[in-house]
């Protein structure tokens, strides 16, 4: 009997990380019924994070609490309360990309994620960790810093984070240096967000410049002027460095944090064989991804393993094996459709050669 730890992504479009880790699972039972396998879904600081962390720690309480949305509107937005009073918070919940129905990069705000901030710290929070994954937002945290009683005076032909003329946190809520970390899955600084992130977000070439150009002119006006050129200031269109410079906030790279608020290390450990994998294997896979976060974890422990994944681009980038669910004779639309039963096959034949 063989212990087997499955701790893939989500394929992005197609299932969440728990049921790509259940598709496997079931593939890999029909061929080695007696094998331990080991469920450890995985996310870097977006999608799947909340549910990621709720499986690992069963004793984890979820709340729904309504706030403002990205585009003004209520939302309800889930959370979750771990038993050492850690409150654990997704932006995608409360200004997440596929809540706009039409997108607004100047506009959109994270006004929520500041008032479920003060929500999570009325029930008794002690820490926070939020993932800053999936955005709709090039606010630079603003909205949120707002959400928390910060009062920002704007220019009243210039919305959003262009017309900013004065930041005022004196009756913001008082968060302790270090209370909350931010789970980031990119290196971007501050200025290079709009450039990076903005397109996404439904950025013009115009709008790009003029966010540029304001998140200059907040640094200008911020009494810390080196937390813009830290790596992962630039993270949910600029959230990192607003909940950095007004709110003491520290930045940890996502995946290696969930990892490690899940017991990854110590599974893979003590593991035979590892399975991670994702919608698509490209260049940017192994620089803070999930699956080149369990790659390294699981070499580093002389584990052997295997990519699942829907497509890959270059193979010769690790020493795993790479599966692909799509190929010649299997095209994306249908691998998409059909994902939970073409990864059940992957597993089944890959369990098959182990």
């Amino acid at each position: 009997m063989a212990r087997i730890v499955i701790a893939p992504d989500s394929f992005k479009g197609s299932l969440p990380a728990h049921l790509v880790a259940q598709a496997i699972a079931e593939g890999w039972r029909e061929v080695r019924p007696d094998d331990e396998l080991i469920l450890l879904p995985m996310a870097d600081g977006g999608e799947g994070t909340l549910d990621a962390i709720a499986l690992a720690h069963p004793s984890a309480v979820w709340h729904h609490d309504t706030v403002t949305g990205p585009h003004g509107q209520p939302v309800e937005a889930a959370w979750l309360m771990l038993s050492d009073s850690t409150a654990v918070l997704e932006i995608a919940q409360t200004s997440g990309l596929p809540m706009m129905e039409t997108l607004d990069p100047v506009g959109a705000t994270t006004r929520g994620l500041g008032e479920l901030i003060g929500i999570a710290l009325d029930a008794g929070a002690q820490s926070l960790i939020i993932g800053l994954g999936g955005s709709a937002t090039t606010d630079a945290g603003l909205g949120a810093l707002e959400g928390l009683g910060a009062v920002i005076t704007r220019h009243p032909g210039r919305p959003g984070v262009t017309g900013v003329e004065a930041i005022d946190t004196t009756s913001m809520r008082e968060i302790p240096p270090g209370m909350i970390t931010l789970l980031t899955d990119t290196t971007v600084t501050l200025r290079d967000a709009p450039a990076v992130f903005g397109p996404q977000k439904g950025a013009s070439s115009e709008d790009v410049a003029v966010l540029t150009e304001a998140f200059d002119h907040l640094v200008a006006l911020a009494d810390d002027a080196s937390a813009h050129l830290q790596p992962g200031s630039g993270a949910a269109g600029g959230s990192a460095w607003g909940l950095m410079t007004h709110c003491g906030a520290t930045t940890q790279p996502g995946a290696a944090a969930l990892a490690q608020l899940i017991g990854l290390p110590e599974a893979i450990s003590t593991a035979d064989f590892v399975i991670t994998g994702e919608g698509r294997f490209d260049e940017t896979s192994l620089s803070g991804k999930v699956c080149g976060h369990v790659y390294e974890v699981s070499r580093a422990a002389g584990v052997r393993g295997v990519f699942i994944v829907g497509s890959s681009e270059d193979r010769s980038v690790v020493e795993w094996p790479i599966w692909d669910l799509t190929g010649a004779s299997t095209p994306a639309s249908e691998a998409i459709a059909f994902a939970r039963e073409y990864l059940r096959q992957a597993a089944g034949q890959v369990a098959g050669r182990c």
